[in-house]
């Protein structure tokens, strides 16, 4: 009956054609993407305070009492490996203990609903300027949305905290290897430095990667919903979209079937699901599958 009713009220939009694409384009929520940027980022420099004022003069420390004069030539260096890997304890702990004040779990759920309330307002503008329909301000409330957010959000908070440690893991590895192999503490420190830098980019990626993935489950869900079985495939327009995506910008697919993005691996998604997609769905309105 309210199915009826709906088609009935957007029928003059649809003037005689059976479907209609959004008018709307929607588009990927990048103000979130910053965000959980800054949240990461925040995370990280608990390790790079702690790389400045712990790790660093205690691995000055260690070498400047354990280091023999003859240190290039010597092979006998267990003191030192002993004292660096305490250093390393210490630092491992340290991090434990700063990451249970940070409260990331809240920060990080406060990202994802960002994403929700940003996806939801894309969506209600492309339903409005599309067909006509004004939707309700509590319309995606539901157990799947509270379900999705947390998660979501525990892997996450899972996956941010697993950065700094295995970055301490690599650091720990770039000391010890390079004591070996005879490398100045100097350079030793620099090389650690490096590495953090490569923690934060990695981090950078990862925030856009989540956000998409969250924003493209979103998106499913909210279409499926609305009675879109179809969608336009939409690359980001630039340079960087792989080959394997902008093959697919433009064409119509359905959501119970998603198109193959990778013809060598036969594999398969939907806009915004592959790693670092900044694709979107355009939805394809049907007047007989309509259900809003």
């Amino acid at each position: 009956m309210r199915q009826a009713a709906v088609r009935e009220h957007v029928k003059k939009k649809f003037k005689g054609k059976q479907t209609l694409q959004s008018k709307v384009h929607p588009h990927q929520p990048e103000s979130v993407e910053r965000e959980y940027q800054r949240v990461t980022n925040a995370y990280m420099r608990l390790l790079s305070k702690l790389v400045t004022d712990t790790m660093i003069p205690e691995i000055r420390k260690a070498a400047k009492a354990e280091l023999p004069p003859d240190y290039y030539r010597h092979d006998d260096m267990d003191d030192l490996y002993r004292r660096l890997e305490r250093a390393f304890e210490k630092c491992e702990k340290e991090l434990e203990r700063k990451a249970r004040s940070f409260d990331l779990y809240k920060r990080i759920s406060e990202v994802a609903a960002l994403t929700v309330k940003l996806s939801i307002k894309d969506w209600k503008r492309m339903v409005k300027e599309t067909v006509g329909i004004d939707l309700l301000e509590d319309y995606y409330n539901g157990d799947f949305f509270k379900r999705a957010l947390e998660e979501w959000t525990r892997e996450n908070v899972d996956l941010i905290k697993t950065i700094p440690h295995q970055q301490l893991d690599k650091m720990r590895e770039i000391v010890l290897e390079g004591y070996r192999n005879g490398t100045t503490t100097t350079k030793i420190v620099k090389a650690i430095q490096k590495e953090y830098g490569t923690g934060r980019s990695h981090a950078r990626l990862i925030a856009r990667d989540q956000i998409s993935k969250l924003n493209s489950e979103i998106t499913h869900k909210q279409q499926q919903d609305a009675g879109v079985q179809e969608y336009i495939w939409s690359d980001s327009g630039d340079s960087r979209v792989r080959s394997g995506h902008h093959r697919l910008n433009g064409k119509k697919f359905r959501w119970d079937d998603p198109p193959v993005v990778d013809e060598r691996t036969g594999r398969r998604c939907h806009p915004g699901e592959d790693f670092q997609c900044r694709c979107v769905a355009i939805p394809v309105f049907d007047i007989d599958t309509l259900d809003l």
